[in-house]
């Protein structure tokens, strides 16, 4: 089970809670809840890629300053990926479905979720650790290893949205 799904049942109010006690309309609030906090953390996600992208705009900004221009072109186009990576996180489908949605995605397929975004959020921390690692004096080679570590942290991320696809597709049958 989720940990912030956890954390989130235990926050609500008493009106909710007195609500949960409604046959059929626990379900709905749990459901609800799911999408919160899959938003939540989704949020937290790109904010993290966010303060990478930063972080890359701040060693531009420095190798700019020292006239070491040339690799600029790549810490651009990373900074570029960064940002196009934050938004499909900010704005993906929510790993949940709403209680009156046509396809309900149930207990196993919502694991699945959990354990991509698990894995994405190792894998945003790894991002963070090779940005903070960025040398003074940029080489090609720690940009295309970051750049190759960004592309496939987007791939993985293209495992959560097939995920969401397949069960959709299941429920169209």
């Amino acid at each position: 089970m989720n940990i912030g799904l956890e954390e989130a049942r235990e926050r609500r109010n008493w009106l909710e809670k007195i609500l949960a006690k409604i046959p059929g309309f626990k379900g709905y609030l749990d459901r609800e809840l799911r999408r919160e906090v899959d938003k939540m953390q989704r949020d937290w996600l790109a904010e993290q890629v966010d303060r990478g992208r930063q972080g890359v705009q701040s060693k531009i900004r420095e190798w700019s300053r020292r006239g070491n221009l040339q690799s600029l072109d790549l810490a651009s186009s990373l900074e570029k990926l960064l940002d196009r990576f934050a938004n499909r996180i900010r704005h993906a489908d929510y790993g949940s479905s709403g209680f009156f949605d046509a396809v309900q995605i149930g207990e196993n397929e919502l694991e699945k979720l959990y354990e991509f975004d698990l894995k994405l959020s190792e894998t945003v921390e790894a991002l963070a650790v090779q940005i903070e690692a960025l040398p003074s004096d940029v080489g090609d080679s720690a940009l295309n290893n970051l750049l190759e570590a960004t592309e496939a942290a987007d791939r993985l991320f293209d495992e959560r949205a097939t995920c969401i696809e397949d069960v959709t597709r299941k429920g169209d049958r």
